[in-house]
């Protein structure tokens, strides 16, 4: 969610009460450590599970997008339908990567982007802090039940991976 002005813009973590889908609204991002899937070897991050005596798992997501207010502006059937969430955020990271991969040179295109977010460049930092908006601040717990979920915080998390694309530095960090 984006809350602020053009100039001092805040992204939270998208959370509404109770933090789970009801007749009345609410929701939350999702995220976590997976029970099934072993974490790739090439997602070298620290987040512990909250499942007791889970695996080492998977964590995602690795990235996220605008899933809030103020929304997207969609067009749907010719009429105004302004959206959010997976549904919209997906295709806008879609379409980016799209227009980046067209920009790269050949031997740099039709790559599996993900892996990359987390090599580490030549200033120490990841791709993904060098290409992404840090979301530093949300949850994704549930309310009452379980009321258990990861807090979004400085660097990768559970909640929100890397954060939201900083288009000019992705195609940046994934030319060199």
């Amino acid at each position: 969610m984006i809350t602020g002005t053009t100039t001092h813009a805040n992204e939270t973590a998208w959370w509404q009460s109770p933090g789970r889908r009801t007749k009345k609204g609410g929701g939350a991002t999702g995220g976590g450590v997976s029970v099934l899937y072993a974490r790739p070897q090439w997602q070298d991050v620290s987040v512990k599970s909250l499942n007791t005596g889970s695996i080492d798992g998977r964590v995602v997501p690795d990235v996220t997008a605008l899933a809030g207010p103020p929304l997207y502006d969609l067009v749907l059937m010719g009429k105004d339908a302004p959206n959010g969430g997976t549904s919209a955020s997906t295709p806008l990271w879609a379409a980016l990567l799209a227009r980046i991969n067209a920009r790269l040179s050949a031997a740099k295109q039709q790559r599996f982007v993900t892996p990359l977010l987390y090599q580490t460049g030549p200033r120490g930092r990841t791709m993904g802090q060098a290409a992404c908006h840090d979301i530093t601040t949300g949850q994704n717990a549930s309310h009452p039940h379980p009321d258990k979920g990861y807090h979004a915080g400085p660097g990768f998390d559970a909640v929100s991976g890397w954060g939201t694309p900083k288009g000019t530095a992705l195609l940046a960090a994934l030319e060199s």
